[in-house]
């Protein structure tokens, strides 16, 4: 039996909706659920990050015991008094910062997002908190930030608190942080260049934008942390003056991730790595790749920018170093899918397919991931290299929980066992349909459009509409509305696909056995109308029928019999 045994579920956070970990839980459940043999794969699950949120929690599960939290007073982007994680590992000679934890967007209200006001300078003082205590290396997590002001108000706080030390472990009022911040007039890189010779750090950045420019920190972020037009265009003169005064590089590649702070830091000696790999080595990520059969990754939405430096792009490039291509589970989609394909991607499942309502597919993604609010159909044919006889097409859907230690793609069953599958594939499914299209008009118009037109009538013919229609193979066409996906020997690893090869297999034999009584010199109780020996030396000795395909080679030698025997 084809069944998937080793499966790597490696999703990145649905932001706004889901962590990282219940993302890997909810497709666990699904592939338990649907996949043929799900409730005996071997599943590793690894939530990962590329730097934005939820990025500490994924440093947490890959060095487990060997990390500790600590609290840190500091400020968030509108310089509010707030506590924030700190990371100590490797005995606290290393810490690990998460932006996000401390000037996220996440933290502001909508109301609140303003990157002409939102400020870096917290993140400055977590990076002093952490040089304080003795953390001779500093990983930085940089995704998810409110701010747009490339780093300034992290390179002033840097150089407040060497200035003023004994000032900087106390920030008691938003008055007091403001009055921190004042004390710099200017970045002082001399400074902050003898600040950053007893630390290294290492920068987990999760895009390659650059500070300035169409594709830069401002154009492409600023929209989503709150400006509009005018204000892009007042950043974008506000970052260029600052690039020029601070000496930042405008054309480094990740230099525009977090508003800029990418060029900030690296400017002070840091290194910029794809925040997927940093974390990835902590976990392993490309030795398990090697191992598993299959792997699924996924993220809130997926679109250009997932193929530029994210999680998503990564899992892709190691898995083509492999020769696998990944599944992408997504809440939305905005690629072509040319472009995904391309890419290397083998399908794209989106939520938004299943519910369109943005704010029902955000509060209900946990359930739609795991497929307990989906019903799915699955849909298979039989007989479509056959000489005669019609194609039969099946659609079914199967109750949630289903599951039979024989449900397999059909050609790998034994007559006995699909005789002993159908039944129970009728009784226990939710809704089935199985139709035919004749002889006659597979001639007409092919074999291929024929299996597809059986798929579609008997998805017509099923007593519950489904959500998703799943189908064998690699063609199919719109149907209903409903969003539709093939999958490649998707008969020996999606259930539903296999219980309808099931269906249609019995259902053909059964019609062939019929036909074989009226016309028993074609051996169609033995063959079913393939193109055998026995079947072809047949058609020779006696003809063709009206039931004959004739528009397929009948026989090997290419000679065409017209005749029709009744």
């Amino acid at each position: 039996m084809t069944k998937i045994r080793n499966i790597l579920i490696v999703p990145d956070k649905f932001k706004g909706s889901l962590s990282a970990a219940r993302v890997a839980d909810a497709l666990e459940t699904a592939v338990r659920r649907h996949l043929v043999g799900g409730d005996e794969a071997h599943i590793v699950k690894l939530p990962m990050a590329d730097g934005g949120d939820g990025s500490m929690e994924v440093v947490e599960a890959a060095l487990g015991d060997g990390c500790r939290r600590v609290e840190i007073d500091t400020v968030d982007a509108l310089m509010r008094p707030v506590k924030v994680p700190l990371l100590l590992f490797d005995g606290g000679r290393q810490a690990f910062i998460e932006m996000a934890k401390v000037c996220g967007l996440a933290m502001l209200s909508p109301e609140e997002r303003n990157p002409e006001i939102t400020t870096t300078y917290g993140l400055g003082i977590l990076i002093a908190a952490a040089a304080d205590r003795g953390c001779r290396k500093i990983v930085i997590g940089i995704g998810g930030s409110s701010t747009n002001d490339g780093g300034e108000g992290m390179l002033r706080a840097l150089v407040d608190l060497a200035n003023y030390p004994e000032r900087g472990r106390t920030f008691s009022s938003p008055e007091g942080a403001r009055g921190l911040e004042r004390t710099c007039r200017s970045t002082r890189p001399a400074l902050i260049r003898q600040i950053s010779e007893s630390v290294k750090i290492t920068v987990a950045c999760d895009v390659d934008n650059p500070l300035l420019g169409l594709n830069g920190a401002t154009m492409v972020y600023g929209p989503q942390k709150g400006a509009d037009e005018a204000m892009l265009e007042r950043l974008e003169r506000r970052m260029e003056r600052f690039a020029a005064e601070a000496g930042l590089d405008p054309f480094l590649p990740g230099g525009g991730a977090a508003g800029g702070v990418g060029a900030a830091l690296h400017k002070i000696g840091a290194e910029l790595v794809p925040g997927w790999r940093l974390f990835g080595e902590m976990a392993g990520l490309e030795a398990k790749i090697a191992e598993v059969d299959f792997v699924i990754t996924g993220e809130g939405r997926f679109d250009g920018q997932s193929l530029d430096g994210k999680l998503v792009s990564g899992i892709i490039s190691l898995c083509r170093k492999y020769g696998k291509k990944p599944v992408v589970v997504c809440g939305q989609c905005s690629l072509p899918q040319q472009v995904w394909k391309k890419a290397g991607v083998a399908d794209v499942y989106s939520l938004a397919e299943v519910e369109p309502d943005v704010k029902r597919c955000i509060a209900e993604a946990g359930a739609l991931l795991s497929g307990s609010r989906a019903l799915i159909a699955g849909c298979d044919e039989a007989g479509r290299g056959c000489l005669a006889g019609p194609v039969f097409a099946a659609a079914v859907i199967l109750p949630e929980g289903f599951s039979h230690p024989l449900l397999n793609d059909s050609k790998q069953l034994t007559e006995a066992q699909r005789d002993e599958l159908r039944p129970v594939i009728e009784r226990k499914a939710l809704a089935w349909a199985v139709t035919a299209v004749s002889a006659e008009e597979i001639d007409r118009i092919n074999i291929l459009n024929a299996s597809i037109e059986g798929m579609k009538r008997s998805l017509d013919k099923l007593s519950l509409k489904p959500d998703l229609v799943l189908v064998d193979g690699n063609r199919f066409k719109p149907w209903n509305g409903a969003p539709a996906h093939t999958v490649v020997k998707g008969d020996a690893t999606v259930q539903a696909i296999a219980a309808a090869s099931v269906l249609a297999k019995t259902h053909r034999d059964e019609y062939m056995r019929a036909l074989a009584k009226e016309y028993p010199q074609y051996g169609w109780d033995r063959n079913m109308a393939y193109p055998t020996e026995e079947h072809r030396r047949a058609i020779k000795d006696f003809g063709i029928t009206p039931y004959h395909r004739k528009s397929f080679r009948l026989l090997e030698d290419d000679s065409q019999l017209a005749g029709e025997k009744s």
